[in-house]
């Protein structure tokens, strides 16, 4: 059983060095497994022009931490195919601009990649008569169509916002679908669910899950809540928000603007977009956070769209509100007209975290890829990602009277979360109360009622 890993990218050089580091891990494996590599011509030039860029070390493979290991990766000249430069240009030339070409590959089938793509796979598929799977960084509608022609599954393998260095580990994305979208998500989610009922596991406590996941440094760097709403924003033009149609960000502000005093709500830019400036965003607060992390405790509850920044919010207790098309949207609010309190249960975290994410460092080994194709129970696939992170990353985080806890936590667990939703709800009745206009007007009327008893 073989995978094909196909890097195909619109603007390389400016928009997407990130696709380099995927690159050169899919290089890695298919190297040690025997496996084909489709991938345009500037992939295979010479990795030190883009060593500034990128670092190499974030590829996530044990052997690869600096330019002199990827001179080390001699892939066989039978399972090298090259996309040139030529023909990249000829698809590009259907479009005004590389933004508009790089918004149609997510969701529209293009015709003249169609035919270059088309005839590369062809001999592919003829040449690896075991050939099952297609690896790709990013859902592309164009091989999404090819390998529904060759019967072959794909697999995306986009990094989840849990990540290093602010993470002690990275989680990725493992899907056949489109990331953005949740029919996946919420098909393998019942199923756990189901299972979940009849087997018992091992599971952690939100405490324990930081401690696990979160570096140290980060840790450290744990404000105290200061603001009611934190808007984490996407990118300005950002091809995700276009593509899915979700609510853009000048969209979100102007929605929280009506609802919450804008000093209560802290906005953090995306990190490519900091200097660009929005209609009215001197109205707001404009977030410092050295990380996303620091960010995070700052504020009571999160706002995000297409972001991965939802997920990571759900690991440290916020109320979540996802208002665009993520996966994994079902376990926060998707609509601001919700003004209750939501923390996501650990359960569900335990899903998010240890089931539907996969451990980035295995995610393409030849032993995973085996097991995924062995078609395990969602407690199998939960299983074997929690042993193999607690196995490594785990070792001192249980001290002596600390126990992981089943999979139907205690009564006292679930009911102190209740309460603590209760007491929050309550907390802002009593806030708006005291800030209201009958409030203050009545206030003479009440010191004449203290006297008078």
């Amino acid at each position: 059983m073989k995978c094909l890993a196909i890097c195909f990218g619109v603007n390389i050089e400016k928009n997407i060095p990130v696709f380099f580091g995927a690159f050169y891990k899919f290089l890695y494996h298919c190297q040690k497994n025997d496996w084909p590599i489709l991938a345009q011509e500037e992939y295979f030039e010479n990795p030190e022009k883009q060593e500034k860029k990128y670092p190499i070390k974030l590829a996530d493979v044990e052997k690869i931490n600096d330019i002199s290991d990827i001179k080390k990766i001699k892939i066989k000249p039978k399972n090298k195919y090259v996309i040139t430069k030529k023909e990249t240009q000829s698809f590009l030339r259907n479009y005004a601009n590389k933004d508009e070409a790089w918004i149609n590959l997510m969701y529209k089938v293009d015709d003249t990649l169609t035919d270059i793509l088309d005839k590369k796979m062809k001999i592919i598929v003829k040449k690896n008569s075991d050939l099952k799977y297609v690896v790709v960084w990013r859902y592309n509608a164009t091989i999404d169509k090819l390998c529904q022609k060759y019967q072959l599954q794909m697999i995306n393998m986009e990094m989840s916002g849990f990540r290093k260095p602010s993470y002690n580990f990275t989680l990725c994305y493992f899907q056949h679908t489109s990331k953005y979208n949740d029919e996946e998500f919420n098909e393998r989610y019942k199923k756990f669910m189901s299972e979940i009922k009849s087997k018992k596991v091992k599971m952690l406590n939100r405490d324990q899950l930081i401690k696990l996941m979160v570096s140290e440094n980060e840790l450290n760097n744990m404000v105290e809540e200061q603001y009611y709403t934190g808007f984490a924003m996407g990118l300005a033009k950002d091809y995700d928000t276009i593509s899915t149609k979700s609510k853009t960000n000048d969209e979100i502000l102007e929605e929280l603007s009506s609802q919450e005093k804008n000093n209560s709500i802290l906005i953090r830019k995306h990190p490519a977009n900091y200097h660009y400036i929005y209609n009215h965003e001197d109205e707001f607060t404009l977030d410092h956070s050295i990380s996303s992390i620091q960010f995070l405790s700052k504020c009571h509850r999160i706002v995000s769209s297409v972001s991965n920044i939802g997920s990571e919010a759900m690991l440290f207790g916020k109320t979540c509100y996802i208002l665009g098309e993520m996966p994994f949207k079902k376990l926060g609010y998707q609509s601001l007209e919700y003004n209750d309190e939501y923390v996501i249960n650990v359960q569900d975290l335990a899903f998010l975290i240890f089931c539907f994410f996969v451990p980035y460092e295995i995610a393409l080994t030849k032993e995973y890829i085996e097991f995924r194709d062995s078609n395990p129970t969602e407690i199998e696939i939960y299983e074997y990602h929690f042993n193999y992170i607690m196995k490594k990353y785990g070792k001192n985080l249980l001290k002596e009277g600390q126990k992981c806890i089943s999979e139907k936590w205690t009564e006292k667990y679930e009911n102190e979360q209740a309460l603590k939703a209760h007491c929050a709800e309550l907390e802002s009745q009593l806030d708006l109360m005291i800030n209201s206009k009958s409030w203050k007007m009545t206030k003479p009327l009440r010191r004449i009622m203290d006297i008078f008893r």
